[in-house]
């Protein structure tokens, strides 16, 4: 895997699957990813409706979650597992990607403005009709 410069921008995903067919979306991300011949999962980041963020590429490797625009070079991909075009982010999901994107924002002097959805790269719902971008980059704001 190629490394990257210095990220600009968070691009934020859901996994697409509802959590209740499949509770262990790291696994089957991260299988699905390597048949595409990515070498692993995409995302940097998962979180899952526990709370719990799990590792994926190094923040120092080029990320395989938004080839638009040449997007993977330039940020960090963060996935929430679910599918919030029928349900909605836990809370604990939501508290955990607010502490990781102040984290990084914080690291990499990313602005809140710099904080993306998928969607605005493609043509896609990613990361779901439940997810409002002005709620997730304002919870970088709030202290």
């Amino acid at each position: 895997m190629e490394t990257k410069n210095k990220p600009k921008n968070l691009i934020i995903h859901h996994s697409a699957v509802s959590n209740s067919k499949n509770s262990d979306q790291y696994r089957a991300i991260d299988n699905y990813h390597r048949g595409l011949g990515w070498g692993g999962i995409g995302y940097h980041y998962l979180i899952i409706p526990s709370g719990k963020i799990y590792g994926g590429r190094a923040e120092d490797k080029v990320g395989a979650h938004c080839y638009q625009k040449n997007m993977n070079y330039f940020s960090l991909g963060i996935c929430l597992t679910g599918n919030f075009d029928i349900e909605k982010p836990t809370d604990k999901q939501i508290f955990a990607l607010r502490d990781l994107m102040k984290g990084l924002t914080k690291k990499y002097s990313i602005s809140k403005n710099n904080i993306w959805f998928h969607k605005d790269f493609a043509i896609k719902t990613c990361p779901g009709k439940n997810m409002d971008r002005g709620f997730i980059r304002n919870l970088v704001a709030n202290k």
